[in-house]
């Protein structure tokens, strides 16, 4: 039946209440009941904001039997269809929609089609639609803020900035532009920027644990550490399960040297979010710090079990192999490595500098070719390694040289 618990502010309105209720008591019932559009309408928008989507496909089908030529009816099919990630279809649905609207009611629609355009990968023609939604209707906040979306896309982060500018121009406590503005001033390196912005929205009353937790992450990257322990305090007293606040303190500690707190928060972010194998990778980590290698070990080898195709895995593997003395291991996991990820550079680097530690010329120098060939830029983080060990092998520098001479000729 209908549940109370999931009833927001947003959604407190009494006919929405009554049709799901009804909706949901003829399912319950298995029989049948007529809707009118308008009901159909509150029952799909409710199912989809719950994210109940067999349910809201239930809706739609009904409501397409009852009201076959209802527009709003078959653009509701449309909605459900790009929410489930069917966007050919959504578009086709669209289109065929816009000959029966009229002209003074299609401003929406060309958003939906800039949209499906966009998750298509066909930009010019997302920017053509989105471009008639603001000519239509330039007060729209939610077509600026789609446009910031593909720039962001793009990587084009200084128009993205500039549209969600707009957005906030027109509605400052737009909760997504507020935070992807600050997550594109953030991409730049541009902290301070990122902050300010955060800032601005908590000013004009938009106070979410996400955007705690972003203050924190800025806060953390210029070094203000007890500036984003309170922000990542702040994100958990909001929301307890926020799995980015939890890792942010355990980047903070970690940066101060405190490894048990560190594991503490890399544990519990993992604890909540067990799909995301950068808790694996933050364990490992800080269990190499402290010595405990089995440990470290332990959580690299279960990354392998769900991406056995990961570069960074094998030369984690590798050089922690290595570290403990079980180099026939590390050579091993980093031949496996070379063959599931395509020769990845960074594994052949690897290769060449121990191989060069085992005074095995021969074979460092030959994965230092290949090293090369496949990136040249990386021969600085190579050097890192050992500096003493590999700056004092002259072949090794000639080799670093003659190719970074080739490639400056070209």
């Amino acid at each position: 039946m209908f549940n109370d618990d999931s009833w927001d502010e947003e959604n407190d309105d009494d006919l929405t209440k009554e049709a799901v209720e009804r909706f949901e008591a003829m399912i319950e019932s298995r029989g049948t009941a007529y809707f009118d559009t308008e009901e159909f309408e509150l029952i799909i928008d409710y199912y989809l904001q719950q994210n109940n989507l067999e349910r809201s496909r239930e809706a739609v089908d009904l409501a397409l039997a009852q009201h076959p030529d209802d527009i709003e009816i078959r653009i509701k099919n449309g909605y459900y269809l790009a929410t489930t990630g069917q966007h050919r279809e959504a578009l086709d649905i669209y289109m065929k929609a816009m000959e029966d609207l009229d002209e003074d009611d299609r401003g929406d629609m060309y958003h939906a089609i800039g949209y499906e355009y966009f998750c298509l990968g066909d930009i010019e023609k997302a920017i053509e639609y989105y471009q008639m939604a603001i000519d239509d209707n330039p007060q729209n906040a939610e077509v600026w803020s789609s446009l910031g979306d593909l720039y962001r896309q793009q990587n084009q982060l200084e128009e993205a900035i500039e549209m969600y500018e707009y957005v906030l121009a027109i509605d400052p406590t737009h909760l997504w532009a507020n935070m992807h503005l600050a997550n594109s001033y953030y991409d730049l390196d541009r902290f301070q920027e990122a902050i300010d912005s955060l800032n601005e929205a908590l000013a004009h009353g938009v106070d979410t644990a996400m955007l705690h937790a972003s203050l924190g992450d800025c806060h953390y990257r210029m070094g203000h550490y007890i500036d984003a322990k309170n922000e990542y305090t702040k994100a958990l007293d909001i929301n307890n399960y926020l799995t980015d606040a939890w890792s942010g303190l355990g980047y903070v500690y970690s940066d101060a040297g405190d490894s048990s707190k560190a594991i503490r928060y890399f544990e519990k972010a993992y604890e909540l979010e067990p799909f995301n194998d950068d808790h694996l990778y933050n364990l490992a980590a800080e269990y190499r710090k402290i010595d405990e290698l089995q440990k470290a070990l332990d959580y690299l080898l279960e990354i392998e079990k769900r991406q056995p195709n990961d570069p960074d895995l094998y030369f984690f593997l590798g050089d922690l192999l290595a570290d403990m003395d079980r180099m026939d291991e590390a050579l091993c996991y980093l031949q496996v490595g070379l063959q599931r990820t395509n020769n990845d550079p960074t594994l052949l680097y690897l290769l060449c500098y121990l191989h060069l530690e085992r005074g095995e010329k021969q074979q460092a120098v030959a994965y230092l070719e290949m090293a090369l060939d496949g990136n040249p830029d990386y021969y600085k983080e190579f050097i890192e390694y050992n500096p003493e060990l590999i700056t004092n092998d002259v072949e090794v520098m000639e080799m670093i040289e003659k190719k970074t001479e080739d490639r400056r000729q070209k």
